[in-house]
């Protein structure tokens, strides 16, 4: 089950919020300009299959999402690390970064802890498969996926090149709770 939890930026020891109902959740994102829905996905889908087999298999789904949302470029990501081995994928995930353009994650498989920093606060949103997340162009935010990583995410931007996550530089990531502390 999703779940959102909400930080002030100055206490990350102590939530403000733990909301774990859908229109809680729905409605503390939209306040702050964030997008969240769960959409079934449409075939089956398994965490570590190669990101060339994820996208043909989700064709359809992706060109609807395309459509819907009005985005033009997208990448897969997806990990299984069953033996906790680590990954620079993972590791760089856990870095907090910005992105120019506006996209969306559509979780496929899996599931990991999606964190927003939003002005003062850090939005930390436990998403599973078929949520669905709209993030505003420039929001900073990190992806953790735990110490077993098990997901697949699917990222739909509004440019036509998948854009380059820029590191927003600090540890500012590792003073909040990650996806094993929930």
């Amino acid at each position: 089950m999703s779940s959102l939890t909400v930080y002030h930026q100055s206490s990350p020891e102590y939530p403000n919020k733990l909301l774990t109902h859908a229109e809680d959740v729905i409605s503390t994102l939209a306040a702050v300009g964030v997008s969240f829905s769960q959409v079934p996905v449409q075939q089956p889908v398994t965490a570590g299959t190669a990101n060339y087999e994820l996208m043909e298999a989700c064709r359809v789904q992706i060109a609807q999402l395309m459509v819907t949302h009005g985005y033009v470029s997208a990448e897969v990501l997806s990990l299984c690390d069953e033996r906790g081995e680590g990954s620079e994928l993972a590791r760089g995930l856990r870095q907090e970064q910005a992105c120019p353009p506006a996209h969306l994650h559509y979780y496929l498989a899996g599931r990991g802890l999606l964190a927003l920093h939003i002005g003062e606060y850090v939005y930390s949103l436990l998403c599973e498969k078929g949520d669905l997340v709209g993030l505003p162009a420039g929001v900073t935010h990190w992806f953790d996926a735990g110490e077993h990583p098990r997901f697949a995410v699917l990222r739909l931007f509004d440019s036509p090149e998948v854009p380059e996550f820029a590191a927003v530089g600090g540890d500012f990531a590792s003073a909040f709770a990650g996806l094993d502390d929930c």
